[in-house]
């Protein structure tokens, strides 16, 4: 029989009690919670729903899936991929049990856990004409660029355009087209479109692959921090709260290694 997460779970009110006071201090960052938590694994089958938007959807949650079905091979999970404003709007209207997302909502409702920290970068077109700058974009050439860019309510939009104040571009930049993911702003690039603010988790393999180059503004603050999100007021399962502790578990690894590779 299989269990499905949903606002509506029969959970006993003092087992959803008590793994709510859980997350309540996982989401303050106690060790001591996430060690409870483990203790208390047993079998865990059911389904847990999960709205991302685009960078954690298609970079990060591919391979915690793996990661995960190590872990639990007879969890389910049902994804829908949208923009930080929707995955919010997801976890507030019971649609989704978790939401990965970059925009911290001002909901008292929606509940935050800092899960990892994500860097902006510019791309561009691996040409002789972006090769010569040698890895240091001038800002006053940036301000004279063409941008393929994301949509209103896209946390990377939100993060580039901070950048762009940062760097003291006064004016708004010109943008030749907005699109919907990281992945048709990673297509419009390389068609010669523009140059664009995107996340690092997702130009990895078109930088090593030599299809864009990519470019670091260090002067400015560039990072970002990617939640995870549920609702206060949602009776927490079992499989919710287990992939809570994994996912976390899993993005602290991926800290862990960038630490050790830098």
């Amino acid at each position: 029989m299989v269990m499905t997460s949903s606002a509506h779970s029969n959970s006993s009110p003092r087992r959803a009690s008590v793994e709510e006071a859980l997350l309540f201090q996982i989401a303050s960052g106690s060790k001591e919670a996430l060690a409870q938590l483990g203790k208390s694994e047993s079998k865990v089958q059911g389904t847990v729903t999960v709205a991302a938007s685009s960078v954690p959807c298609n970079y990060i949650l591919p391979q915690f899936l793996k990661y995960s079905r190590k872990i639990y091979p007879e969890l389910l999970y049902k994804l829908s991929e949208g923009d930080s404003d929707k995955v919010i709007q997801s976890v507030l209207r019971f649609e989704a049990d978790l939401g990965v997302g970059s925009i911290m909502s001002t909901n008292e409702k929606c509940m935050c856990i800092p899960l990892i920290q994500d860097q902006i970068v510019l791309v561009t077109p691996n040409t002789a004409e972006y090769q010569s700058l040698n890895g240091k974009f001038p800002v006053e050439r940036l301000k004279k660029e063409v941008f393929v860019a994301r949509e209103a309510g896209s946390g990377t939009k939100l993060a580039a355009e901070s950048i762009e104040r940062a760097l003291g571009l006064q004016d708004k930049p010109l943008v030749a087209v907005q699109v919907e993911s990281s992945e048709m702003v990673k297509r419009g690039v390389k068609q010669g479109l523009g140059v664009a603010f995107v996340s690092n988790f997702a130009v990895p393999e078109e930088v090593e692959q030599g299809k864009l180059l990519k470019f670091e503004f260090p002067e400015v603050k560039t990072s970002r921090q990617l939640y995870l999100m549920y609702h206060r007021d949602r009776v927490m399962t079992h499989p919710v709260s287990s992939v809570i502790k994994a996912f976390r578990q899993y993005c602290q690894n991926i800290t862990d290694q960038n630490s050790s590779a830098n």
